[in-house]
């Protein structure tokens, strides 16, 4: 390189090396005590051009300045301190580290980080705009970049890849989410030392000299926060590659929201800049935040990320609230009126969100069947904060997955390495008579039932639904619930579907869309369990075996729930009336659907029991609709594609709409119960159902008014 370079004081920002019109922007914290300065690399192998720091240019331990004439696009650099080479802790784009686990550990030094690259920032948007989904729209869908297309099954040459993701947007569409939860994609070292021995015998039997490594496969570990890792690029430029990949997803209306763990020891301040440094350059909808002792109000308050969607477990809600309040000026020295103050808050969108394993742990123990749980259950059913989104999930990449909480009563982590001592305990689930894999088709069938509840009561919570990937179709684990060093086929998404899984992945596809086209399953607030607006039903109502009359005994596992569609207008159109039948308990129950407003009726939409027996066609309550849409084993249920204002409901060759064989007589005609009173219906053991309401045929009307005439 030459020496025609200039380096001068600059008040350069927080977030390291940046390239600018006026040359590379540089803020680096260095300690020194002799020299402190940057490292340029041109070539490989060749010396590197070593540019001292002056004192002028050093506040505390932090030096800014501007190096120009140095042809980025040429050159690498490290920092130095007293002539050591140091990583810049915020490179934007690093070079090496192509190589994932195994493959990783095996190439040792020539696939190690080598040098930190600069990036320009120029990159074409195209106009690109996040999507900016409110919660009550979304539905959010969980995957590790590597492990969502690794797999052969995937058939696509940039697996593990951004760019793999970006092969598989056409089934993120499908599938009807609005946005994914990407795992950490920034660089950190997957390949650890391997812990400690934790008793004597243990130690005796290592190896003497190096710890072996260990894999993580997750990242939830400090690394390199502004670089994406390059493990996770088809091509040399990882920074590219995610950016292009955020686009397209954005062109698709998918949000993106990105994992983060932070030590507790890192500055408040370095939190903010890496977060506001990805919605400024990577154009992110927002974060999940993941670590002890973070500093979430500071966060959440930081104006740059007001309007960037932030979740954690937990957040100081009550003080932010007070907080804002205190930013909104006593008086306006333009007009001299007081804001809006208290009320424009409320109404503000909600970015913040709750992402808890309370919804989880409830459900898993409700749909096992457990005593007590009705209260909690229905509680996290119509949880829906008015300032703060609630995240709903089932299972997530820690614990067990779907469908192992249907087929492991015990965790079985032994592939990990740790004697089966990791991962959690207790994890809520029942293995339906057989431990793991069974071809017994009784097991199998109650399985497939019990996944199919699951999903329904995920998706007719009022909550924002989040699903990991694999959990729309059944995909297992093995029974472990820790799989963070599993870089295999436990963790992989698999594409090449079986029989049954097709059979879970559509019926999953089909109560997103259910979800969407019903804007009564997903208010903007929370339910209020009044009439409010006077039309003889409240908006969310309880029922049992008589409508309007339930019992929250320890022993009771069943309950009707009545979404009143009046109370969800849509461009002047009312939404329709929704009941939801949920049975845990191993018998069957009656449960009461109530009267409908004038020429309205129920319609069974969808039944998750027992398969009904062909034998007796027309004596069962499941043969009211078509097996095509009644959610049993081997069927799916039938909705209109996104954005239908009703789902489409095969005609009842019989005529009936209540479910059952339940009518009245009336001069002689049967009529549905529900044009008179309120109609009974059973439901067998461990099942759900779902009741739409639907407008009276014009023929029945007739005919019902001659009668009565």
């Amino acid at each position: 390189m030459n020496k025609n370079y200039t380096l001068k004081k600059w008040p350069a920002d927080a977030t390291g090396v940046s390239v600018t019109a006026h040359g590379i922007s540089i803020c680096a914290e260095l300690y020194g005590r002799e020299s402190n300065g940057i490292l340029l690399y041109g070539r490989e192998n060749a010396e590197p051009v070593r540019i001292d720091f002056t004192e002028e240019m050093r506040s505390g331990s932090v030096y800014r300045c501007m190096l120009s004439g140095v042809p980025v696009q040429d050159h690498t650099y490290l920092f130095h301190e007293d002539g050591m080479p140091v990583t810049d802790p915020l490179a934007k784009r690093l070079v090496g580290h192509r190589l994932f686990g195994e493959e990783h550990a095996k190439a040792g030094e020539e696939d190690a980080l080598k040098a930190c690259a600069f990036v320009s920032g120029q990159f074409d948007w195209r106009g690109d705009k996040r999507p900016g989904t409110a919660y009550e729209d979304s539905v959010y869908y969980g995957m590790h970049v590597r492990g969502f297309t690794k797999d052969p099954s995937s058939r696509i040459k940039e697996a593990g890849t951004f760019a793999g993701v970006q092969k598989k947007i056409p089934y993120l569409k499908k599938l009807g989410v609005t946005g994914i939860v990407l795992q950490p994609v920034y660089e950190f070292e997957e390949c650890m030392r391997q812990r400690e021995a934790r008793t004597v015998s243990d130690a005796l039997q290592e190896p003497a000299g190096k710890t072996p490594l260990r894999l993580n496969y997750w990242g939830y570990l400090p690394g390199f926060y502004l670089a994406p890792k390059n493990a996770y690029a088809y091509s040399d430029d990882a920074v590219t590659e995610l950016k292009t990949l955020v686009r397209q997803l954005h062109k698709n209306d998918l949000e993106v929201i990105l994992q983060f763990y932070f030590e507790p020891d890192m500055p408040a301040v370095r939190m903010r800049d890496i977060l506001v440094y990805w919605v400024k350059h990577y154009h992110i909808d927002g974060f999940e935040l993941l670590g002890a002792s973070l500093p979430l109000k500071e966060i959440a308050l930081e104006p740059e990320l007001s309007d960037a969607k932030l979740w954690s477990e937990w957040f100081p809600y009550d003080e932010i609230d007070q907080a804002k309040k205190k930013r909104v000026p006593v008086q306006s020295p333009e007009t001299g009126r007081k804001p809006a103050g208290k009320k424009a808050l409320i109404k503000e969108k909600r970015y913040l969100a709750s992402a808890s394993k309370e919804y989880q742990n409830t459900l898993r123990r409700f749909l096992k069947g457990d005593g007590g749980l009705l209260s909690a259950f229905l509680q996290c059913q119509r949880d829906n904060p008015e300032g703060y989104g609630k995240i709903n999930f089932l299972a997530s990449y820690d614990g067990f997955r779907l469908a192992d909480v249907v087929s492991y009563e015990k965790k079985h982590n032994e592939a990990n390495g740790e004697d089966n001592r990791d991962g959690e305990n207790e994890n809520f689930s029942w293995n339906c008579g057989m431990e793991g894999e069974t071809k017994k088709k009784s097991i199998l069938a109650l399985r497939m039932k019990l996944m199919k509840n699951a999903l329904i009561m995920l998706f007719t919570a009022q909550g924002t639904p989040f699903l990991f990937m694999g959990d729309e179709w059944g995909k297992s684990s093995g029974g472990n619930n820790n799989p963070y060093c599993q870089d295999n086929e436990i963790t992989w998404q698999k594409w090449n579907l079986k029989k049954a899984q097709k059979e879970l992945l559509d019926f999953t596809e089909q109560l997103i869309a259910l979800r969407k086209a019903h804007g009564v399953m997903h208010q903007k607030g929370q339910l209020k369990f009044m009439d409010y607006l006077s039309c003889g039903c409240p908006d969310l109502s309880y029922h049992g075996q008589e409508a309007w009359r339930t019992s929250m005994d320890y022993q009771t596992r069943h309950i009707g729930v009545m979404l009143c569609g009046k109370y969800c207008v849509v461009d002047g159109k009312e939404d329709d009336c929704l009941y939801m039948a949920y049975n845990m308990h191993w018998e069957p129950h009656d449960f009461a659907l109530p009267k409908l407003f004038k020429d309205r009726r129920w319609k069974l939409l969808l039944d998750t029991g027992e398969e009904r027996d062909t034998e007796q066609k027309g004596n069962t309550q499941a043969d009211a609709v078509s097996g095509e849409i009644s959610g049993m084993p081997g069927s799916a249920l039938s909705v209109n594609p996104v954005g239908a204002s009703a789902p489409e409901l095969l005609a009842n060759p019989e005529g009936r709409t209540d479910g059952g064989t339940e009518t009245a007589e009336d001069a002689g005609e049967k009529i549905p119960v529900s044009d008179i009173t309120s109609q009974s219906v059973t439901l067998s053991g461990r099942s759900v159902r779902i009741y739409i309401s639907e407008e009276v045929p014009k023929a029945a009307k007739k005919r019902r008014y001659k009668k009565r005439t």
